[in-house]
């Protein structure tokens, strides 16, 4: 069934941020949401993961009721949320922030493998396996981040901005990656600024703005309307 965001009011203390959201992102799908700073796409993925209040409106995953949801248990749902900013732990190894990710992970078996399937995705992840995070360049410290949020073992996984601070040589290969990580069948919902990289590589994209979703289609449809390049995506 997937996510699905239906009349969504959220924001922090009284002020609400986001009005009105709907949105889906069905099973095997590959969503982005574009729109200029502060149009609302970070406190979007906030307001799945239970840190933003939601004051209105119903998300839901899988069946399962998100909106009056405590966060921890947000992943319990196989929900992987990718902040803006990267936010690993600099002093501890690569090794331990990936593990991080897998604390809901009983099953050592499993653990291994996903650690495996990361590093098959991110192989300089496992040359600095023993190395401190906060030492590695800024893509690496993007693997770093995204490789915990795959130890979860994620139906979907959120990406806020992964594109930030990075050269566009690094940005080319992370999508890449990303991409893969869809291949294997994991849905993925993607919060963007960089409206050429999200649009080339997700099937569906919202424009959003000021709070609100103004338009919606097959991302390539809106890629390629030059009225809607202008004046929306910046392109």
């Amino acid at each position: 069934m997937g996510l699905e965001i239906n009349q969504l009011h959220a924001g922090y203390g009284k002020i609400e941020a986001l009005h009105g959201i709907s949105l889906e992102v069905a099973d095997g799908d590959y969503v982005a949401v574009v729109g200029a700073n502060g149009a609302g796409k970070s406190t979007l993925l906030k307001a799945i993961s239970g840190t933003v209040r939601s004051f209105s409106g119903a998300i839901s995953f899988d069946g399962s009721e998100l909106t009056r949801m405590p966060p921890h248990q947000v992943p319990v749902c196989r929900i992987a949320h990718v902040p803006e900013g990267r936010q690993i732990f600099p002093r501890l190894s690569v090794f331990d922030n990936l593990m991080l990710g897998a604390w809901l992970v009983k099953d050592e078996s499993v653990r291994e493998q996903r650690l495996r399937l990361v590093y098959d995705l991110f192989p300089r992840l496992k040359e600095r396996a023993t190395q401190f995070a906060g030492t590695l360049s800024g893509g690496e410290q993007q693997m770093v981040a995204v490789g915990r949020a795959l130890m979860l073992g994620p139906k979907l996984i959120m990406l806020d901005e992964p594109s930030q601070g990075l050269a566009p040589k690094l940005v080319n290969e992370m999508y890449e990656q990303l991409k893969e990580v869809h291949r294997l069948g994991t849905s993925v919902l993607l919060v963007e600024q960089n409206t050429t990289s999200a649009l080339k590589y997700s099937t569906r994209a919202y424009v959003m703005e000021r709070g609100k979703i103004i338009l919606s289609g097959l991302s390539e449809e809106l890629r390629d309307q030059d009225e809607i390049r202008r004046a929306y995506l910046g392109i």
